[in-house]
């Protein structure tokens, strides 16, 4: 699949840290890896209650009101990605694939496709039934949108990524549209989440560990690392708390 023999990745588990403080990592991880890097480097975490608007997303989409924002808690931030509102939360998997694009001769077109092979393959090992649709890259299901793929490039290398919902909270996500446009046989822009599709109790740890062999499959790497946290981490000032 790939131009080289094998690709190289390793993978990080944050566990909870806020969408400021990642992206902070991830400027830093794209600075890094645009300079002939050969790894990918894969970040899965989950974020503090937040929602980021993509150059999609409009205050049409949030369709809460101010009084409830504040009585959540939250707050918009307009984030340089593709894809509309995206509404986070404890529960939600974000998974970001850091790829140098250039090392591996990748278009953007076929990152975004080999994400979402990825993640339908992760879920289809956890005997979920994920459905796909030529008109965009997220991952559907017969209760609606489970996770969304909404990525960009900077510098060569992929940043942002993907979020599916596997137990989150879900007050409030009735209200955030998440998608403008819709499959034919789907009906709501919504997100919905592992948890409503299955009925039954979804462990983040499965789908974790699910995300990270399906990653590496279709990416087509034998021998990955994984890590818990990141040394990068370590480095960022207080500014992106």
């Amino acid at each position: 699949m790939f131009s080289r023999e094998a690709s190289k990745m390793s993978f990080h588990m944050l566990g909870k840290i806020s969408l400021k403080k990642y992206l902070g990592l991830q400027q830093r991880l794209v600075e890094d890896l645009s300079y002939a890097s050969d790894r990918i480097q894969v970040i899965l975490c989950e974020h503090q209650p937040i929602i980021s608007v993509g150059r999609m997303g409009t205050h049409a989409n949030i369709r809460l009101q101010p009084d409830r924002m504040r009585a959540g808690k939250l707050e918009a931030q307009w984030v340089a990605r593709g894809g509309g509102c995206i509404l986070h939360r404890p529960g939600q998997l974000a998974i970001y694939p850091l790829i140098p694009m250039h090392w591996y001769q990748m278009t953007p077109g076929r990152v975004v496709r080999l994400v979402q092979q990825a993640i339908v393959e992760g879920l289809q090992e956890l005997s979920f039934t994920p459905l796909c649709y030529s008109e965009d890259h997220h991952i559907w299901g017969r209760t609606g949108l489970l996770g969304v793929t909404a990525m960009a490039v900077r510098r060569g290398v992929s940043c942002f990524g993907a979020y599916l919902n596997v137990e989150p909270e879900m007050r409030d996500y009735g209200f955030i549209d998440a998608v403008t446009q819709l499959p034919e046989d789907q009906s709501r822009r919504t997100m919905s989440s592992l948890l409503a599709e299955r009925r039954q109790v979804v462990r983040m740890s499965e789908v974790r560990s699910a995300m990270v062999q399906a990653f590496a499959d279709v990416f087509e790497c034998r021998d990955y690392h994984m890590h818990t946290g990141h040394p990068m981490l370590k480095s960022l000032s207080d500014e992106w708390e």
